[in-house]
């Protein structure tokens, strides 16, 4: 009954991270998307991945404080943060993905625009997918599947603008 319970969790969290893409207003997507995090950690707690859960909490919190400030100190405080507590608590070596993909999402958060930036969390996606699919999480996994097809189909709107722009420059 409790894994009923924590997939629902899960389902729910899906749909808030979801229901973000939706928004036109920058703030309000990442207010939802913290809000994601935070769900989607009670989620992995309740399923016994305390990886898992303690980056995603970890996360929102770096996702409300990265709409704040893009200061490198910050940066390197939740990195440090996301390896204290995740590390001493990784148990299998599939654990680790949800480890290296919150650093690099941290890392290009704070530091990285445009196509790169969306590369990298292109990057934290796939960790957290391929762990998800491990764990059996199935609102986890829808989510990180959705993202990733989001971020191609936004990647390569970018890359075709960053084209056209640059044609139209060589055209003068």
């Amino acid at each position: 009954m409790e894994n009923w319970l924590a997939q629902g969790v899960g389902i729910a969290a899906f749909l808030v991270g979801v229901s973000a893409f939706w928004q036109k207003d920058d703030m309000r997507m990442r207010y939802q998307m913290m809000l994601f995090c935070m769900v989607m950690g009670a989620h992995f707690l309740m399923m016994g991945a305390f990886v898992a859960g303690i980056g995603s909490l970890i996360n929102g919190v770096r996702s409300y404080v990265s709409m704040k400030t893009q200061s490198r100190r910050i940066m390197w405080f939740f990195i440090g943060l996301l390896l204290l507590m995740m590390l001493p608590n990784v148990h299998h070596p599939m654990e680790l993905l949800t480890v290296l993909g919150s650093c690099l999402g941290t890392w290009a958060l704070f530091s990285k625009q445009g196509i790169v930036l969306r590369c990298f969390i292109l990057f934290n996606a796939v960790c957290w997918l391929t762990h998800n699919l491990w764990l059996g999480s199935i609102g986890g996994s829808a989510v990180e599947a959705t993202f990733i097809v989001t971020h191609i189909l936004t990647i390569y709107r970018l890359y075709k603008l960053k084209q056209s722009e640059n044609t139209t420059c060589n055209a003068r």
